[in-house]
């Protein structure tokens, strides 16, 4: 069974959906947007951090034509990220329609150019597995998958926005300098650097150079300072320190009369037992030993990325430690 009404459509609208779920995951990160059509392989997007502009791009060029060339492809991008510094994530993803590719060249060599630059790519296809994608994924240590419809595509898809677990012997630590930039004033007139044009309020004023710029996280055009907010250093940290898996709380816990505390939930505070006093199943923070529901346990490791418990424990540890 093929995309409906056609697979160009499809993969534009949810394209869409992953380059907005990728930067809410993962809003210190950039994106570029490659194209493959008539044996070439064409920059749509240069690598940057603004959704929107992504997206407006990509809907304004919704065409395929003529035969696909994956090493021209993986040419264009191994030169696009072979400039990312050494401590950032260098990874491709490919969504491919194709059944074959047409080559100038020996792809085998591209293949090993990008293992050397330690350039991870990833292939989704959408009509059947292809040996040349499946060798390209071993080789990098991505990943190949096919769609089997469109849910199956949009699931594939969306596995790919949380950032994969870093190589111990690639996971390279820097210092990086970051500007926190002040909301310019309203009604004030300056010109954007990042447009290049003249715009009435709004805006970030730049730390170091006190050039404007319309949006964070960005790159400062004058003085090349990384423009970030602290939400976003806050929605990139919970990757590298998950909150461990909850265990779960046996029946007869809740039952024992002297675990009163523990039969409502630390999160809602929704009672953990069924009607008729029976215990329900709930989870506990191994580190806090707090208690939750099911539904704040899936809350607490797919969005908020931060134990109440703990949380409210190490705030009353500060209180404590100012009040003496």
């Amino acid at each position: 069974m093929d995309f409906k009404p056609s697979r160009m459509a499809v993969v534009a609208k949810h394209i869409e959906a992953f380059i907005r779920e990728f930067f809410d995951q993962n809003p210190l990160s950039q994106i570029g947007l490659v194209t493959i059509k008539d044996g070439l392989a064409q920059c749509l997007t240069d690598l940057g951090g603004s959704p929107d502009s992504h997206v407006k791009a990509l809907m304004g060029k919704l065409e395929c034509s003529g035969d696909s060339s994956l090493q021209n492809a993986l040419d264009l991008v191994h030169g696009y990220l072979n400039q990312i510094p050494s401590y950032g994530h260098r990874e491709v993803l490919i969504l491919y329609s194709a059944l074959s590719t047409c080559d100038p060249g020996d792809i085998m060599e591209t293949i090993q150019e990008c293992k050397k630059s330690k350039i991870r790519c990833s292939v989704i296809g959408l009509s059947a597995e292809i040996f040349i994608c499946r060798h390209l994924c071993q080789e990098t240590g991505g990943s190949y998958s096919v769609a089997l419809d469109e849910s199956h595509f949009k699931e594939l898809l969306l596995e790919h926005a949380p950032p994969p677990p870093a190589i111990a012997e690639f996971a390279i630590a820097n210092l990086i300098k970051m500007g926190f930039p002040q909301r310019a004033a309203e009604g004030v007139i300056s010109i954007c650097s990042c447009h290049k044009e003249a715009k009435v309020g709004g805006g970030y004023t730049c730390p170091r150079c006190k050039a404007r710029v319309c949006e964070l996280p960005t790159e400062c055009r004058i003085c090349g300072l990384t423009l970030v907010s602290s939400p976003h250093l806050a929605r990139s940290y919970h990757h590298l320190f998950p909150i461990p898996p909850f265990d779960e709380v046996s029946l007869s816990l809740l039952n024992n009369p002297h675990q009163r505390s523990s039969r409502a939930c630390f999160g809602c505070q929704e009672s953990l037992l069924i009607p008729g006093n029976k215990p329900n199943l709930c989870v506990a923070c191994p580190k806090c030993k707090q208690h939750f529901c099911l539904d704040c346990d899936i809350y607490i490791h797919e969005s908020l990325h931060n134990c109440p418990g703990c949380e409210s424990f190490r705030h009353s540890k500060i209180v404590s430690v100012t009040e003496e």
